[in-house]
């Protein structure tokens, strides 16, 4: 029962240090004009739907990648803790998901769109005039 709390924790650790670390390289990017932590906050409300919807598929992953990864790499002879597994499989679920639901465009989230950056010109086309 302890081992399967911990491995919990560490699952889910490992799924707000991709968070984290997604969060961070936003807020520091030069393509938008998120600062602080009023930038975080403005990243996390623009990212909850996508945060959320990715946590649930995690979430119903866990299981699976837990047991029956540990078990594949118990008998090809790895001895790796599944407290280990753990914490590498809650940033990679959510790292892939994070691609997969890229694909979708109702989850993608331009953040540059949202907070455009303090030196961002937009360019507006000219009009047709009719003639190629």
């Amino acid at each position: 029962m302890l081992l399967e709390a911990l491995n919990i924790f560490v699952y889910t650790l490992g799924w707000i240090l991709f968070v984290a670390a997604q969060a961070q390289n936003s807020i520091a990017s030069k393509s938008n004009s998120l600062q602080g932590k009023a930038g975080l906050n403005v990243w996390l409300s623009a990212q909850a739907v996508n945060l959320a919807t990715r946590a649930f598929f995690s979430a119903l992953a866990y299981g699976f990648i837990i047991h029956n990864v540990a078990s594949k790499i118990s008998s090809v002879g790895f001895e790796i803790s599944a407290v280990t597994i753990a914490g590498v499989a809650g940033y990679s679920a959510n790292a892939m998901l994070y691609q997969f639901f890229g694909y979708f465009p109702f989850l993608r989230v331009e953040v540059p769109d949202l907070a455009p950056a303090p030196n961002a010109q937009v360019v507006p086309l000219p009009k047709s005039t009719g003639t190629p």
